[in-house]
């Protein structure tokens, strides 16, 4: 089942990528049963250790729910050991040229020879280095989908991250466009407010927190008992 994700993404269909936020495999497992189909593991800004990960690797497969790693760099030691951990795909970052990015493929596939093509291979956009060299990206096809930083872009762009200036919205506008142009996922961080907009777009891989979740259905509980607490 853990292929389904790396599927989903290669036909273009709408999925979900969830950040669990905190190094708990019974915290994993529990999300699997929510219908999600893959966790983002994130060793890059998150805190989970190797150990962690082998762990949470290990409770996501046992809902059937793909796990992937966000690494913090994309060196070759880094990939080669957290693929050894047994998970499903990696999440790449830092990346700023399609060179750069064919060298990733070829490590992973280094790593994995055997079941290589099973693995989900996604590298962020986050930089205008890697918007202009976008063709070189899209040039290679063992790319599953191209999840776009929006925050990293935006700073990359000079705008301290905010991307919500107009001239950062019409990058991503932009990017989005050239992505599906060529009949390649496109993923997205969602917030609650703006998950059709992106969608609308053709974003289809939606990215998003646990933390973001919580705090979603800590609204709507609080709203059915008729209670305020500390408001999220």
């Amino acid at each position: 089942m853990t292929a389904a994700f790396k599927a989903k993404l290669r036909n273009l269909e709408t999925c979900s990528l969830v950040n669990p936020d905190h190094p708990s495999s019974s915290l994993v497992h529990f999300m699997g049963t929510l219908g999600i189909d893959a966790f983002m593991l994130d060793c890059e800004q998150g805190s989970p250790s190797f150990e962690n990960v082998e762990d949470m690797a290990r409770a996501a497969r046992l809902c059937g729910v793909s796990a992937t790693v966000r690494i913090p760099s994309p060196e070759p030691w880094t990939i080669e050991r957290y693929m050894m951990r047994g998970i499903d795909g990696l999440v790449v970052p830092r990346l700023d040229s399609g060179a750069q990015a064919r060298r990733v493929v070829d490590d992973m596939r280094y790593c994995v020879p055997k079941d290589f093509d099973q693995k989900a291979v996604i590298v962020q956009i986050e930089s205008a280095a890697a918007v202009a060299d976008l063709d070189a990206f899209l040039d290679i096809p063992e790319i599953d989908c191209f999840f776009i930083g929006v925050i990293d872009l935006a700073k990359s762009m000079g705008f301290a991250g905010n991307y919500a200036d107009p001239a950062v919205l019409d990058a991503l506008d932009r990017t989005i466009q050239r992505i599906r142009a060529r009949k390649r996922s496109v993923g997205i961080m969602v917030k609650e407010h703006d998950i059709a907009a992106w969608r609308t777009k053709g974003v289809t891989m939606l990215y998003t927190h646990l933390n973001d979740f919580a705090a979603m259905g800590a609204r709507q509980w609080r709203q059915m008992a008729g209670v305020d607490g500390n408001k999220a």
